[in-house]
């Protein structure tokens, strides 16, 4: 039999476990079992030189550019192996077991509904007449079903948060702490660190059976109801996909437009001229694919109507908190700890300025920060949401950034600096759902691997994720491993290097999609990938965004003035100026 009826039947398997509500689940890959990819051979790999910029170029550290979009014939000589692929449910046993109950009572009456948000509460567990700073607020919420019975399985998520005066966009307050307790109770905390009148709010982001939706949607390694188009030179347009293994197509029909370097796929349907060309462009709309198979795309509006995104019965409660504790003086923010299993919540707002648990973030002024960018080298990589962070950093550094300007094509690399340090943004490979040539989507592992020894210290932060959730997450597994490697490859290079995550935030509803539960799905798998990489530091802003819910993937302004200077205290990593 061929590897590729194996790998036809491998992802048949997968995706029929997946889609009939059945849990398939793998074992994870124990840590000795994936392998560091290895540098590649350039003498295999090309067949011409590799570009060279100087670092004041935007295009700096983009050797492989010209070489993508064009076809792996061009660059290698051998197939590439078949990708190992995980089922991101092993690191979420709990929910595994929720949903599993969920989808036995679904196929016992297929009308079966929770209606978690009608008929789900909370309540104050040691109510008290007034409370002091120090203490911890406890408070439970009851989920029923549609009988009032308790229901017999947790896996909703909610979200609580403790606010000060009136209704505001931006209040001072602090998120709290729930904990699932499996039976249709879960348990929420707050610490009580801001003397006042408080209210307690929880709103449900999503419940169980919208999550199971999701996990229905996701199921695929390709974006449901949507296309993905290349334009060719040979003036020819098909659709491509980060999959086919699926599809009933023999290698003959496709073209492999694949990164060799870090066995990233990439592939195109043949166009009718039989000829694999460079790809000039690609973009992505909306619409129904061949490769969807008839499968529905994720039901956002029946999502909608499970409460999403909407305060429980019993959200408001009133608290007094009266001041006893001072709280303790705090070290430097820095990167020393990976930022993972800290403190939670780790910050608070106060006065309308976020204020960290963990460390003293007391950079509030680019002018401030200034001296610690010296003699650094900051790269910036990832979507629109990162871009947003070069961006406002250009702005209030008054330094012009250099680069392609183009409306279309928003990922073209920047980068602006001065003779002692630079800034660099740059975005990742493919799928993006912007248009623009190959050459705009360089891979974070190409980047990193570009990167050579010296004496400036190098801080990388990235941020994945928003482009690619409704890919079957294997994908985003395989892609981060990938990013691991070269961080490790990379620190065997330069021993002066930083990596920062800047984590996803609470979202609510964005233009009618409940994404929230989605990019909190990649934010555990990020976390458990990384865990132990040294100098990987995760920059967790979940808490400062349920204080502060989004609309908007991308922030306001006034949020980003907060979360900006926040991180900019850990790329100063403990200096004080």
């Amino acid at each position: 039999m061929s590897n590729r009826k194996i790998a036809l039947i491998i992802g048949c398997i997968f995706i029929c476990f997946t889609m009939s509500g059945y849990i398939f689940q793998p074992k994870p890959l124990e840590s000795g079992q994936h392998k560091v990819y290895p540098l590649p051979s350039m003498e295999l790999l090309f067949k011409r030189k590799k570009e060279v910029y100087p670092k004041d170029s935007s295009f700096y550290g983009l050797a492989y550019r010209k070489s993508y979009g064009q076809p792996i014939s061009n660059l290698y000589k051998n197939k590439l192996p078949q990708q190992n692929l995980e089922d991101w449910r092993v690191y979420f046993p709990e929910l595994t077991v929720s949903l599993n109950k969920f989808n036995q009572r679904k196929q016992q009456n297929t009308n079966f509904s929770l209606n978690t948000f009608s008929n789900s509460r909370v309540v104050i567990v040691d109510e008290r007449t007034e409370y002091k700073t120090g203490d911890v607020l406890k408070a439970r919420i009851d989920a029923y079903n549609w009988k009032e019975n308790k229901a017999s399985f947790g896996g909703d998520y909610f979200v609580a948060r403790l606010v000060y005066g009136k209704e505001s966009a931006y209040p001072d307050g602090i998120a709290g702490i729930i904990t699932d307790h499996q039976n249709g109770t879960y348990s929420i905390e707050v610490p009580l660190l801001i003397p006042g009148e408080a209210r307690l709010e929880v709103e449900l982001m999503i419940p169980l059976e919208g999550i199971a939706e999701y996990v229905r949607c996701t199921s695929l390694r390709k974006f449901i109801g949507i296309q993905y188009l290349a334009d060719f030179e040979t003036k020819e347009r098909t659709e491509c996909n980060v999959d086919f293994s699926f599809a009933n197509f023999t290698d003959d029909e496709l073209c492999d437009y694949s990164n060799p370097r870090n066995q990233e796929p990439w592939f195109c349907i043949k166009p009718p001229s039989g000829k694999c060309s460079k790809i000039t462009n690609v973009f992505y709309r909306g619409g129904n694919s061949v490769l969807d198979f008839g499968k529905e795309k994720c039901d956002e509006g029946f999502i909608n109507t499970l409460g999403c995104s909407k305060t429980i019965q019993g959200s408001g409660i009133h608290v007094t908190v009266k001041l006893s504790k001072q709280l303790p003086a705090l070290p430097a923010c820095n990167t020393m700890s990976n930022g993972m299993g800290l403190l939670k919540p780790n910050g608070y707002f106060l006065n309308g300025a976020w204020k960290s648990r963990l460390c003293d973030n007391n950079l509030k002024s680019i002018d401030r920060a200034r001296p610690c960018f010296e003699n650094k080298d900051i790269y910036i990589l990832g979507d629109s949401t990162s871009r947003q962070y070069y961006y406002w950093l250009a702005a209030r550094l008054q330094l012009k950034s250099y680069g392609k300007s183009n409306q279309y094509v928003w990922q073209e690399p920047q980068t602006f600096g001065t003779k002692t340090f630079r800034f660099y943004y740059r975005g990742h490979g493919p799928p993006l759902q912007n248009p623009g040539p190959q050459d705009s989507r360089p891979y974070v592992t190409d980047m990193l691997d570009e990167i050579t020894p010296g004496p400036q210290e190098v801080v990388v932060i990235l941020n994945i994720g928003l482009h690619i959730m409704y890919f079957e997450p294997s994908f985003f597994i395989h892609r981060m491993r990938g990013i691991k490697d070269a961080m490790l490859r990379l620190n065997q290079r330069r021993p002066n290097v930083r990596y920062i995550y800047r984590s996803h935030r609470v979202l609510n509803v964005d233009y009618g999609r409940n994404l929230g539960w989605l990019v909190y799905r990649y934010g555990v798998l990020t976390r458990e990938i990384f865990k132990d990489v040294k100098n990987f530091f995760y920059f967790d802003a979940w808490d400062m965004s349920s204080v502060w819910p989004l609309n908007d993937v991308h922030p306001s302004g006034k949020y980003l003035d907060q979360e900006a200077p926040y991180l900019i205290n850990f790329i100063c990593n403990g200096i004080k100026t």
